[in-house]
């Protein structure tokens, strides 16, 4: 029952979904020709019995999306400024529409009336206008890649995207293929990391390398190279700089204190007593016993040193072309020693899972400032890529 009630409702809903859809001639007198042709061939693949209705509406925008297309397509070459691209988009289009309606012819109806649709050849004009279309893209890409030589990138990463299309009309079209290089040579932004000690304090020695190791081989792509450490004779169009503005070291703490741990066990089992004071007994004759439930105790003698250092900074990427700062944040790390050493005295039974962790352990030397500060400049590594990545968003 529950099934059918829930087929009903699919099936009431599938109806309303249809009712709510423009049908093909809504979406044909809106203009949008080439979906009315999907609704249509969605109504007719593979249906014995053609709807009448739904063919003359099929008929009816693929004569219309035809004859729009082909249009534009002259005006566009009728005008001063010819987009080949456009042009051949548009011929592009008349093609697949076409190939679309192929599997389906002859197409009958239900009453016996063949469609008719009249095909386009096209292939003359689609080769025409892929060949200028390559002719086109290849002077914008010189015309751009001329400015690239002149040292700009901009322009050097446009012509590439305008070599690259060639490929879409025409293969191995002239010298494309060394231009592409050139193109995404002369593009390329090449970023490197630079560390400035500004908090007065001393930094020891591997600070610097630490962060500089900071990984970068998942931020390289085509346009953009980082390169942790600079390159000789390279050229630099962005630098990220890492300023450290204060250094914290606390001091070496050690704290003593001593707590009791409680607890309720069972331990073994007694006899109940009945009201007389004597061992009640079950239905059967036996004597009746119950867990025997006890509170054991434990003091607890723990030690706890601590010690952290804190490094706090700003972050730049800075545009060495144009000279500003493209981005800047402010750069924190912490690192914190800290170590329990405990003992106890009474039953182990009583112990918490948490002084069970601590007992046995014993006090042990504090780290030296240089290391703690070098573990809070490893601490600062991940927050610096995450930086890097979020700056490589306005580059």
């Amino acid at each position: 029952m529950m099934k059918n009630r829930h087929a009903l409702i699919f099936g009431l809903l599938l109806i309303f979904v249809a009712a709510c859809s423009p049908s093909v001639t809504e979406l044909t007198e809106s203009g949008n020709y080439d979906a009315g042709i999907d609704r249509a061939l969605d109504k007719l693949v593979g249906k014995s019995r053609k709807n009448p209705k739904d063919v003359a509406a099929l008929e009816t925008a693929f004569r219309k999306a035809n004859a729009f297309d082909l249009d534009r397509a002259q005006r566009m070459k009728n005008s001063g400024t010819i987009l080949w691209t456009r042009v051949h988009s548009l011929y592009g289009d008349i093609q697949r529409r076409q190939d679309k309606i192929r599997p389906l012819l002859p197409l009958v109806d239900r009453k016996g009336k063949q469609a008719d649709f009249q095909f386009v050849d096209v292939s003359a004009r689609l080769n025409e206008a892929a060949g200028k279309a390559a002719e086109q893209l290849y002077a914008e890409g010189t015309r751009l890649l001329a400015q690239g030589r002149s040292g700009n990138k901009e322009a050097a990463r446009g012509a590439y995207a305008a070599f690259e299309s060639i490929d879409r009309y025409q293969r191995n079209y002239r010298d494309v293929a060394a231009l592409l290089l050139e193109a995404e040579d002369l593009g390329r932004l090449y970023i490197t990391l630079e560390m400035r000690n500004e908090s007065g304090a001393f930094l020891p020695r591997g600070f610097n390398e630490i962060l500089l190791q900071t990984s970068t081989v998942d931020m390289d792509d085509r346009w953009r190279v980082f390169d942790a450490q600079r390159r000789s004779g390279r050229d630099y169009d962005y630098v990220a700089r890492i300023i450290i503005n204060d250094i914290q070291v606390s001091p070496e703490r050690s704290s003593e204190r001593q707590y009791i741990d409680e607890k309720e066990i069972t331990d073994g089992q007694e006899y109940v007593l009945d009201a007389n004071g004597n061992v009640a007994k079950d239905s059967l004759g036996n004597d009746i016993r119950r867990p025997k439930l006890v509170v054991v105790r434990a003091d607890v003698f723990e030690t706890y040193q601590t010690k952290s250092a804190a490094v706090t900074g700003s972050y730049q990427l800075y545009d060495l072309r144009q000279g500003r700062i493209v981005d800047e944040d402010q750069l924190t790390a912490e690192t914190l020693f800290e170590n329990y050493a405990s003992t106890f005295r009474g039953d182990r039974r009583a112990l918490s899972s948490s002084s069970r962790r601590r007992i046995g352990n014993q006090p042990v030397p504090f780290p030296s400032n240089e290391q703690l500060i070098l573990d809070a400049a490893e601490a600062l590594k991940p927050i610096l890529k995450e930086q890097l990545a979020s700056s490589y968003q306005l580059i």
